[in-house]
């Protein structure tokens, strides 16, 4: 089985907090202590979208970082409040233009987190600005886009793509950066076994700030939502930046989210905090989701299924392995099952048909982008 777990591994997660206590600390010294490949570990923080948080981390803790691992790692921090900060004024040239025309938007993900729940923005790193528009509107934000000097492609979507979340990125040179946006009209994908869009929203949006201009984000429970299902869905690597974006906005919103709530609609999500337990110990606020049932969720913990198209390429046996064991920790995060409760029904019958499910989208995409494009 793949395995995104190294002898790096227990550093990153323990590093992976938008603040740190005086006890955190000590055990990120400890751990770096221990760290024999410092330009391996730089490496996967990077793949992991923590460095900056790394840097920090060791940074607080009183370690010594070897000095050309120290000047990676801060390179890597200048780059992000760099980036970010070029994202960040393309965002608000976006929303203004947007708001110009009457068109609602929702910030999704990094771009909103990084102004939000992040002491700093520079901590956050990200790759792209990810917007949910209505349905109705998302060819008008797109053309937008197109105004503001955007290359958006004008081109059919790819035949797997034909009932795709999003359409097509946007991008522009911004200072010598790509700017890539995506526009949503749904922002959790075809094999999410939900839906979040304008119009089944559970709760008001919310508004945040970006270069002191007033932005729209989704409400508590939707935001939480959308961190559970992004986080559980396939992925080559499951990056520790997604476990401590849905953790720490538990933590920093926690007093504003109506828990009896979510925990009545949405229970996976709810238990989604106990399975991360296991990788991102909680913080405190959150001991109520500590779980005592670490043991049953080691096998494969951190790790996601692996996306269809490359389990598809792969010999038999482990395309077999790939799509019907994947590590018990993504099965207890996924379905929504508390890791005490056992995963046997789920393996039998519930992973299974979602699998079979997620072949035939696939299956069904093809078909209608084959016919569209004989039709032309």
């Amino acid at each position: 089985m793949h395995s995104d777990i190294s002898d790096n591994y227990p550093l990153l997660a323990a590093s992976a907090r938008t603040s740190t206590t005086s006890a955190e600390r000590e055990i990120i010294y400890n751990l770096a202590g221990g760290i024999n490949d410092w330009n391996s570990l730089v490496a996967e923080a990077e793949a992991h979208a923590v460095a900056p948080l790394l840097y920090r981390g060791l940074r607080d803790s009183g370690f010594s970082i070897p000095i050309e691992a120290k000047r990676k790692l801060y390179a890597l921090v200048q780059r992000t409040g760099w980036a970010n900060e070029v994202r960040a004024d393309a965002l608000t040239e976006i929303i203004k233009a947007c708001r110009d025309k009457d068109l609602s938007l929702a910030v999704l993900k990094g771009s909103f987190l990084a102004h939000s729940m992040y002491p700093d923005p520079s901590l956050r790193t990200m790759s792209d600005i990810d917007l949910l528009a209505p349905p109705a509107q998302a060819r008008a934000v797109q053309a937008t886009l197109a105004e503001l000097g955007y290359s958006v492609p004008d081109h059919a979507l790819s035949r797997y793509m034909s009932d795709h979340h999003h359409l097509p990125g946007a991008s522009i040179q911004r200072d010598g950066l790509t700017v890539s946006v995506e526009v949503h009209h749904d922002a959790l994908s075809g094999d999410a076994p939900a839906s979040i869009t304008f119009e089944n929203l559970t709760a008001p949006l919310q508004e945040f700030s970006v270069n002191d201009e007033t932005a729209n984000a989704l409400g508590h429970q939707d935001q939480l939502r959308h961190l559970f299902h992004h986080m559980s869905e396939p992925a080559s690597r499951l990056k520790l930046i997604w476990c401590t974006d849905i953790v720490y906005y538990a933590r920093h919103f926690h007093a504003h989210i109506d828990w009896p709530a979510l925990r009545r609609d949405y229970p996976a999500v709810v238990n989604a905090l106990s399975v991360v337990d296991a990788v991102l110990p909680l913080p405190q606020e959150l001991e109520e989701f500590r779980t005592g049932n670490k043991g049953s969720i080691s096998r494969g913990m951190g790790q996601s299924i692996q996306p269809l198209s490359t389990l598809l390429r792969r010999p038999p046996a482990e395309r077999f392995s790939g799509l019907f064991l994947p590590s018990r920790w993504w099965m207890h995060l996924y379905y929504g099952i508390n890791p005490g409760k056992s995963l046997t029904m789920t393996h039998l019958v519930r992973h299974p048909l979602r699998m079979l499910q997620w072949v035939y989208r696939r299956f069904l995409a093809s078909y209608h982008s084959r016919k569209t494009g004989s039709a032309h």
